[in-house]
């Protein structure tokens, strides 16, 4: 990139910012769904290879205890309370679950990532705890009193049980968890990347490696899927994003704000320099002109070798090169998530407009490879409600189960859906232990096998 072309783009990046901050600072009545925003993300990589994170929230402070998200198990020790002993476990285990997904998924912990992996746990317990948990993974339950005090054996007969708290122990497969984490973010990629357009730039920069950073971000982002313009083409679009939104063909912009380096430590004893490197950045929806995120991101690194600048240069390469990674990461997951969430509402705005209810077939028993038995139960479903389109949704569907999504704008009637689901088998397996069931409130049908 020629110095005209950065003087250019910082030109144009700061007008882009301009108008995108409003919505950010002053005009804040467009929400962002399900972002968390100010989130300090600190990663320290030690000896190249281990990667641990921490997690603060508007500057709270850490979070209790390090996750190393590369090992293959992570170690955990979590408490759970509910009326029920069973559910008392369930909460015990996904409490250190959820821990460790927080640390790898970030927000979409709580959102609708969080809510597959807590449904799959409350489905079927075991077969979740076979798939994430070691086999010396265990848990004690003990019964509480009114006071929270523990009921021993020789009282139960006498005091009534209020609660029950369990304390589980163990190893989580973090290999099974990254598994499963990556399809489901691939899913959602997959779905927009070929739809997205960023502009990154370090115009404001003052560090010499800031066009070195953009360039690591540029090569995240691309491996995505997701388009990237160069400078020429991103001063041409961003001149008629500020002109009009409907011409705008840029959907997002991401402006490193600052990079800065500590002063390297150096251990003679063991030859080993240790460096910091802290990257500011906003990330804005700019049709939307809303700010999606604001992660600064801290990250530690060692490196072995003399105290001579070539090691120091070294050091602050790879410090570059791991922010770069670090923030590619935590953006595209930020977007994946702005964007399904935006994407919902609209859809759901659709439906509401054309006067259509949305609802969910699970079916616990089948994969998305299964062909022939989706086509079964989406033809039940046709024949049950004759103006719906049902659809698989691959992001909710896993090697367990099946989700499948339909609407209609008649009124549906609960019953005869179910009736359909039940003929259905009768002609097709005749499974003795078939069984479908209908929440209201989440408007979700349920079949097992």
């Amino acid at each position: 990139m020629s110095h005209q072309q950065t003087m250019n783009l910082a030109s144009v990046m700061s007008r882009i910012l301009a108008v995108t901050a409003c919505a950010a600072i002053v005009c804040w009545s467009a929400p962002v769904q399900a972002q968390a925003v100010n989130v300090e993300t600190k990663v320290e990589t030690k000896v190249e290879t281990k990667v641990i994170v921490n997690t603060t929230t508007n500057g709270a402070g850490p979070s209790s205890g390090s996750v190393d998200i590369t090992k293959d198990e992570v170690q955990f020790s979590s408490v759970g309370n509910a009326k029920a002993e069973k559910d008392a476990a369930i909460e015990a285990y996904y409490t250190g679950f959820n821990k460790v997904l927080r640390s790898l998924a970030g927000a979409q912990a709580e959102d609708e990532i969080g809510k597959k992996f807590r449904e799959d746990m409350e489905r079927d317990f075991e077969v979740f705890r076979k798939r994430y948990f070691t086999s010396d993974t265990g848990h004690v339950c003990k019964a509480l009193d009114k006071d929270k005090q523990v009921i021993n054996d020789k009282d139960k007969a006498k005091k009534p049980v209020n609660e029950f708290t369990c304390r589980a122990d163990g190893m989580i497969k973090m290999l099974a968890v990254r598994t499963e984490f990556t399809k489901v973010m691939k899913s959602k990629e997959r779905t927009l990347s070929n739809q997205l357009t960023f502009v990154v730039s370090a115009a404001d920069v003052k560090d010499p490696r800031g066009p070195y950073v953009v360039d690591k971000l540029k090569e995240a982002f691309t491996s995505s899927g997701f388009r990237v313009l160069s400078a020429s083409a991103a001063e041409d679009e961003i001149s008629k994003c500020i002109e009009s939104t409907k011409a705008c063909k840029i959907d997002f912009s991401l402006g490193i704000k600052a990079i800065e380096y500590n002063t390297p430590d150096y251990d003679p004893a063991d030859q080993r320099m240790r460096g910091t490197i802290t990257v500011r950045f906003d990330l804005n929806d700019v049709k939307g002109k809303t700010q999606v995120t604001s992660v600064p991101v801290s990250l530690n690194l060692t490196v072995s070798g003399p105290k001579t600048d070539s090691v120091k240069n070294e050091l602050q390469e790879k410090l570059a090169n791991a922010a770069a990674t670090e923030i590619g990461r935590k953006t595209s997951a930020s977007v994946v998530s702005f964007q399904v969430n935006r994407d919902d509402d609209e859809a759901a705005a659709s439906r509401a407009k054309a006067g259509e209810r949305q609802y969910i077939l699970r079916i616990v028993g089948i994969t998305p490879s299964d062909r022939r038995k989706v086509a079964v139960w989406r033809k039940a479903i046709r024949d049950a409600v004759p103006d719906a389109t049902p659809e698989m949704n691959t992001a909710e569907s896993n090697d367990t189960r099946v989700t499948i999504m339909f609407s209609t704008a008649d009124k549906l009637q609960p019953d005869d859906v179910l009736d359909k689901l039940f003929e259905t088998n009768d002609q097709t397996d005749k499974l003795k232990s078939f069984d479908a069931k209908y929440d209201s409130g989440s408007r979700t049908f349920t079949i097992t096998f």
